[in-house]
């Protein structure tokens, strides 16, 4: 009976700089879409470090001058999600592989219900170490309501990455520091900040845990639960190349992560299924100068709303509304921008604002 376990090469390069390592990443996922590189689990960890999601603006998310008292760089992911704090007590796993064979193997339909099968592992690493866990939607596991694990995803043609991050004994103090979500991100959750919101896997389990030993674990957890065989690997002379130009043009510069932008007139947000969303809107007359979209939310294909922001440039904020409800966007995200539209509509004169 011929195997139908799908084959991934298991990597841990244990490339800690923060810059270098989402160079690799991108690079792997790219890579994997265009059948260059073969389908990986990576195993990461990185050195201190504040990763912001790629919607979010650093000056609302982050407490810069705490990170820089503390010496954090503040480095953008290249897929959406919420500010995480990687440290010593930290790792993370990245998942790359084709859409195909895979979700027919896992037995799903969309990218989405990755968030589940994964989810579903966590989980069972929790009971292997003692702790009862529980998912949260639509990307975390917690124990007694307290994140432990969050992830996110990111598609690019025929390929996917799923990524998550586990706390296992992280400086949850310093964490609170220099995060400072949005009050939408908490608003009907009974937390009031980032210290209440989260816990450490060591003290879920009531004994001292070590990074390593649960990153085996991990892998133990998914050999066993998915259909997937893991052989260890290295990254490829190619993939280190390839990575190391990435590096040099988009994450090594100031202006991937502190991009320049003029703010608008009217600024609005709400919370979408995904997480938070936020608008912020310069018009001309009635008709859209400038339109910015920024938040924690999650999505697969970043490429459609920047498209969706892009197009909506020059119409009336009732054209970009209806461009909107034909956009292949997801759902929660359409029904979200629709009502920060409709809101801005009624807080602002003249269909919006007036032109700064």
């Amino acid at each position: 009976m011929p195997d139908s376990r799908l084959r991934w090469r298991l990597l841990q390069d244990d490339l800690r700089e923060p810059r270098r390592h989402f160079a690799v990443e991108e690079t792997l996922l790219r890579r994997v879409a265009e059948g260059r590189s073969e389908p990986t689990l990576r195993l990461r960890r990185a050195f201190p470090s504040v990763w912001i999601g790629v919607f979010q603006d650093p000056h609302e998310d982050v407490d810069l001058e705490a990170c820089r008292e503390l010496g954090l760089p503040v480095v953008r992911r290249y897929n959406p999600g919420g500010a995480v704090v990687q440290d010593e007590g930290t790792f993370c796993f990245s998942a790359f592989f084709p859409r195909q064979p895979a979700f027919s193997t896992l037995g799903i339909q969309k990218t989405g219900d990755l968030y589940a099968v994964f989810g579903r592992v966590v989980r069972e690493l929790g009971r292997l170490l003692g702790v009862d866990a529980a998912a949260s939607p639509v990307n975390d596991v917690t124990i007694g309501g307290r994140k432990f694990y969050g992830s996110a995803q990111l598609e690019m043609g025929p390929a996917v990455v799923h990524s998550g991050s586990f706390l296992v004994h992280a400086d949850l103090d310093r964490m609170a520091r220099v995060l400072r979500p949005s009050r939408l991100k908490y608003a009907d959750r009974g937390f009031t900040g980032v210290r209440e919101r989260v816990v450490n896997l060591s003290e879920a389990a009531g004994r001292s845990l070590i990074v390593e030993d649960v990153m085996k674990s991990l892998v133990s957890a998914i050999s066993a639960n998915l259909p997937v065989t893991l052989t260890p690997g290295a990254l490829t002379s190619p993939e280190l190349e390839d990575a190391a130009s990435l590096l040099q043009k988009k994450y090594a510069t100031e202006e991937w992560t502190f991009p320049k932008r003029r703010p608008g007139t009217t600024t609005l947000g709400t919370r979408a299924a995904g997480g938070v969303l936020i608008i912020e809107l310069a018009l001309d007359g009635e008709l859209i100068r400038q339109f910015d979209v920024r938040g924690d939310f999650l999505m697969g294909r970043p490429e459609i709303l920047f498209t969706f922001r892009r197009e909506s440039l020059g119409l009336s904020i009732r054209e970009a509304q209806e461009r909107l409800r034909l956009s292949p966007l997801p759902l929660d995200l359409r029904e979200g921008l629709d009502r920060l539209l409709e809101e801005s509509l009624r807080v602002a004169p003249n269909q919006g604002g007036t032109s700064p």
